[in-house]
C-alpha cells in the first residue's frame, strides 16, 4: 500500500536515519523484490485471477500485453522479458510468440516465474537470473524483440542498462520500455511512504525522497518487528498513515524495534532523457507513443454494465484493434509516453 501525502515539510527524518542508523546501501532486488512472495499482490490476471471482463484492471493488462506485443513486432519470435516480476509480461505474452526468455537480477523472482509458468502449463517461456549491472548472459543480437516493463530504472546505472539491452537484440529489433518517470509526484508527493508486509510478526517501512529534477530517488527500508497491521495503528489511530506522522522523536520511539536498515537509490529518467540514452546507444529510431494500458482504459469506460463484452475473447477483439492504432500514435516527450526504439 503506496501511502501519499501532500504537504510535506520536514527533511531531517532522512538525516536522522543516515546519521543515527547507518543504512546499508543496496540495489533493488536486495532493498524489496527478493522479500515479496508476489510482486503484484497476486493481482494479476491470467497469471493469478481468472479473466474478469467487470474489472477496469483486467482490461488494462490486456492493453498492455497487446501493446507490448504490437510494439515488438512479437508475434511468433523470440522475446527477453527485462525484469519479470510474476512472470509479467512474459506468462501472458507467450501463447503469440515463438519463446519468450524473463531475465531477472532477483532470484526470488525467477524461482515466482518459474512457478507460476509450470502451474500454468506454459513451455515457451523459461526465467533466469544474473548479477545486476553484469554483462546480460546472451549473445550479440539473439533477440527478435524486448519488453522492459518499469524495470530499466530499477537497474544500477539504467544508460548502461540501455547500452546492454542493445547489444542483445537484432539488428532491425525493437524495445518497448514502460518506466516510473517522476512527473507524477510533484506538487506535494515528492516525499511519501509504503509499509510492506513481511511476515506476521515483521514488516518493512519504505521512505521515499524523490528528487523530482535530479531524476532520481532515495529509498530508506526500516525492518520492523512488528505486524503491519500493529505498526499502522502504532503510527496512527485511525489508520490514516501519512509521511508526516514518521517523525524522528516516533522513530526513536521505535528505535529497539528496528532489525535492519537499507537504503537504495534508483535513477529515474524522464521521457526527453530516456530517449536522448537510447539514441546515444546506438539505436537508430526511437518512438515515443501512446500506452495500449491507457487506450484499454478509455475503452472499458465507454461501456455501461449491461453492454460491456463479457468474455476474455470478445474484450480482446475490441481491445487489439485501438491498441494497435495508439501503439504507432507519436506523443511528446514531455508526458512520458512509453517508448518504442528500433535497432
Amino acid at each position: 500500500m503506496l501511502i501519499k501525502n501532500q504537504n510535506i515539510s520536514e527533511r531531517s527524518v532522512f538525516d536522522w536515519i543516515e546519521a543515527e542508523l547507518e543504512p546499508i546501501f543496496c540495489t533493488s532486488e536486495e532493498f524489496i523484490y527478493n522479500d515479496m512472495e508476489s510482486q503484484s499482490d497476486y493481482s494479476l490476471p491470467i497469471i493469478y485471477q481468472s479473466f474478469d471482463p467487470t474489472k477496469k484492471s483486467h482490461w488494462t493488462d490486456r492493453g498492455d500485453l497487446y501493446d507490448f506485443l504490437y510494439s515488438t513486432k512479437g508475434e511468433g519470435k523470440k522475446l527477453l522479458d527485462f525484469g519479470p516480476g510474476d512472470g509479467w509480461p512474459s506468462l501472458i505474452v507467450a501463447p503469440y510468440v515463438k519463446e519468450v526468455i524473463g531475465l531477472d537480477s532477483s532470484e526470488k523472482r525467477v524461482r515466482v516465474c518459474t512457478g507460476n509458468a509450470k502451474r500454468m502449463g506454459t513451455n515457451n517461456a523459461s526465467f533466469t537470473s544474473y548479477i545486476s549491472g553484469t554483462k546480460l548472459p546472451f549473445e550479440d543480437n539473439c533477440f527478435d524483440g524486448i519488453m522492459a516493463a518499469s524495470s530499466v530504472e530499477q537497474t544500477p546505472d539504467p544508460k548502461k542498462t540501455i547500452e546492454k539491452l542493445y547489444r542483445v537484440l537484432k539488428p532491425g529489433g525493437r524495445i518497448r520500455i514502460s518506466y516510473e518517470a517522476l512527473n507524477d509526484y510533484k506538487d506535494g508527493y515528492e516525499k511519501d511512504l509504503w509499509i510492506s508486509d513481511l511476515s506476521e510478526e515483521s514488516c518493512k517501512l519504505i521512505l521515499f525522497n524523490r528528487d523530482l529534477k535530479n531524476e532520481y530517488v532515495l529509498q530508506y527500508g526500516l525492518t520492523i518487528a512488528m505486524s503491519e497491521e500493529k505498526f499502522e495503528n502504532k503510527l496512527s489511530s485511525d489508520n490514516n498513515v501519512i509521511f508526516d506522522q514518521v517523525t524522528v522523536s516516533f522513530l526513536e520511539e521505535i528505535r529497539a524495534i528496528i532489525t535492519n536498515v537499507q537504503a537504495c537509490k534508483t535513477i529515474h529518467p524522464s521521457g526527453k532523457t530516456l530517449a536522448a540514452w537510447l539514441k546515444e546507444a546506438g539505436f537508430k529510431e526511437i518512438l515515443p507513443t501512446y500506452s495500449g494500458r491507457a487506450a484499454a482504459a478509455k475503452l472499458f469506460n465507454q461501456y455501461s454494465d449491461d453492454n460491456r463484452p463479457d468474455n476474455l475473447d470478445s474484450v480482446d477483439e475490441v481491445i487489439k484493434k485501438v491498441v494497435k492504432i495508439v501503439t504507432e500514435l507519436e506523443a511528446p516527450l514531455d508526458i512520458d509516453p512509453m517508448i518504442t526504439a528500433i535497432k
